[in-house]
């Protein structure tokens, strides 16, 4: 879809996206583009991206390649140049990837300390909060892709 339109800046999308999850860790320029690059068309290039958003070269490369790590965009290349554009990756399921490894993490280490300290005074809290944790990383695995 060539010379397709680029999503506006200011779109409320763009925004409700970005409150939804700055909170869980992903950096403000990084979270807009996510929402600009969801409303795109097409793949966009970086010099896109930084006259889309009105952000330096420098903050959209970065936030770019963090986006690229947690699986929520997919850099594309163009055939004969050096040139990528970013487009959404499958499902967009990068960012909940890391969250499933984060709450996996946090189940193994409850289970672990109650393993160790099992007269310890909040050994059944933990135990219960381990469970809990384990319940979730479970359920997460069953629907997220391999990564």
């Amino acid at each position: 879809m060539p010379n397709a339109m680029p999503p506006d800046r200011n779109d409320p999308f763009i925004e409700a996206l970005a409150r939804l999850i700055i909170p869980m860790g992903m950096p403000p320029i990084a979270a807009r583009m996510q929402g600009y690059i969801m409303l795109s068309p097409e793949p966009l290039s970086l010099d896109a991206l930084v006259a889309g958003l009105g952000v330096s070269k420098s903050s959209a490369s970065v936030a770019a390649r963090l986006l690229e790590r947690y699986g929520v965009v997919q850099c594309f290349t163009e055939r004969g140049s050096k040139r990528v554009r970013y487009g959404v990756a499958a499902r967009g399921a990068g960012f909940l990837s890391e969250q499933m490894r984060f709450i996996g993490a946090m189940a193994a280490l409850l289970q672990d300390t109650v393993t160790a300290r099992p007269d310890a005074p909040a050994a059944a809290r933990l135990a219960d909060m381990g469970a809990f944790y384990g319940r979730v990383h479970q359920a997460l695995e069953a629907v997220l892709p391999e990564s």
